[in-house]
């Protein structure tokens, strides 16, 4: 297998585990994140946002592997009157993004409100640094994949599979058992909080 060969399968292989991933993410966010989407009558998605889903030649192979059914409007982008249609394939930052309310839900709890915010770190946290200094979804040419750091995307996405299995019990209400510490590789808890969190750590 020559060189260009092998880098295709690897890339590959690594649209397949970041989309089976990103589904995962969501599919758990959209169930903390339902109750107060579905009563939201503001629209926080917008065309701009995901356009960045068809400029990154990486997130373009997920949504063709994942999300093929999906089509991109130019006015809303990926929203239909059901919410996105993407299963996998979008934009790090609709992720990143927690409104007033759902950020108020776990105000008092530190614990929670810190593995709510690495939640919403995990899929950024698998792309950083993937493409020399770049973020993955900077990769807006073909010709760019061909420096992916496979090694670096796996490890990111061990990290992120690691950090995601304790914030869902954390959010789940369960207790986060052993290796809490790994959640600091998705996202440094916040000064305020910190003492908190790491008595519970």
């Amino acid at each position: 297998m020559d060189l260009i060969t092998s880098m295709k399968s690897a890339i590959a292989l690594l649209v397949d585990r970041y989309g089976q991933f990103e589904q995962r993410v969501r599919q758990h966010t959209e169930r903390w994140c339902r109750p107060f989407c579905s009563a939201c009558r503001r629209v926080c998605c917008q065309a701009g946002f995901c356009a960045e889903t068809r400029e990154s030649s990486f997130l373009t192979r997920v949504v063709r592997r994942f999300s093929s059914h999906s089509v991109f409007s130019p006015s809303n982008g990926w929203l239909s009157s059901t919410g996105c249609t993407l299963v996998a394939g979008r934009p790090p930052v609709c992720y990143e993004f927690l409104c007033r309310p759902i950020t108020g839900a776990v105000l008092g709890d530190p614990q929670h409100r810190y593995a709510m915010h690495v939640s919403s770190m995990l899929v950024t946290h698998v792309g950083k640094r993937a493409i020399g200094g770049r973020h993955l979804v900077e990769a807006t040419r073909a010709a760019d994949l061909d420096r992916l750091n496979p090694e670096r995307l796996t490890a990111r996405l061990d990290e992120a599979e690691k950090a995601f299995r304790i914030v869902a019990d954390i959010l789940d209400g369960q207790p986060p058992g052993t290796g809490i510490q790994a959640l600091s590789r998705i996202a440094t808890p916040p000064r305020n909080d910190d003492q908190e969190i790491r008595r519970v750590m």
